[in-house]
C-alpha cells in the first residue's frame, strides 16, 4: 500500500517512464494492459485510474469502482491476455472527494506479453516491439540479465565457495532434471 503523500507526489510529477494516467471512469480501457506489460518489461510502474493525461483527478464512479477492479484483477490472470499471468491489485483511493484506482506493476523476471504482443516502455509511451527482432532480443537479453545466477561475480574467489552446498546443489538439481550439466561437473 502506498501513502497518500506518495500518490499525491506521483501524480504531481505527471506521465513518464514509470508513471501513466487512464482516465477510465466507468470501465477498464484495453489499452491499460499495453501498459502493465510494458511496464513488467522495463522497470516497473504505477497506473492510476480516474486521471486525465495532465495529472488532473477526474475520479472513478463509485457505481463501477468494485466492477472495474473485477475487471482489472481477472483480464490480468487471464493467459490468453496476459501471458505470463500478473498478480496485482487495485487500491482505492478518495483524493478530493473523488475515487481514484492505483496499481503498481513491479519489473517482471520474465518477457511478458498482451494479446499476443510483446510491449516496451519508452518514456511516457507504450510500444510494441514484436515485429522488431533486435529490440526483442535486446528485452530477453535485459531480463536474462537480471538472474544472479547469470551474472559472473569476479571478485568473489572461488575459496569463498562451500563445496558442501554445491554438492547439495547437485544433489537437488538431479531430483528434477536426472542429466543436467552441473551433476557432471566439479568443484
Amino acid at each position: 500500500m502506498i501513502l497518500p503523500e506518495n500518490l499525491m507526489n506521483l501524480i504531481h510529477q505527471g506521465e513518464g517512464l514509470t508513471v501513466e494516467f487512464k482516465k477510465s471512469t466507468t470501465d477498464i480501457t484495453k489499452d491499460v494492459y499495453d501498459t502493465v506489460c510494458s511496464f513488467s518489461n522495463r522497470d516497473g510502474g504505477h497506473i492510476f485510474f480516474g486521471v486525465k493525461d495532465n495529472g488532473t483527478i477526474l475520479g472513478v464512479d463509485k457505481d463501477c469502482v468494485e466492477q472495474m477492479k473485477k475487471n482489472f484483477v481477472t483480464t490480468i490472470n487471464n493467459e490468453r491476455k496476459m501471458y505470463p499471468p500478473l498478480y496485482l491489485t487495485t487500491e482505492e483511493y478518495e483524493i478530493d472527494g473523488r475515487i481514484v484506482l492505483y496499481v503498481y506493476v513491479p519489473v517482471g523476471k520474465t518477457v511478458y506479453r498482451n494479446a499476443g504482443r510483446i510491449f516496451d516502455r519508452n518514456n511516457e509511451s507504450d510500444i510494441d516491439i514484436t515485429d522488431n527482432a533486435d529490440m526483442v532480443f535486446n528485452l530477453y537479453a535485459r531480463k536474462q540479465s537480471t538472474y544472479f545466477v547469470n551474472k559472473v561475480y569476479p571478485a568473489i574467489p572461488v575459496s569463498s565457495l562451500r563445496h558442501d552446498l554445491m554438492d547439495r546443489a547437485r544433489r537437488m538439481t538431479r531430483v528434477n532434471t536426472e542429466h543436467h550439466p552441473w551433476i557432471d561437473m566439479t568443484d
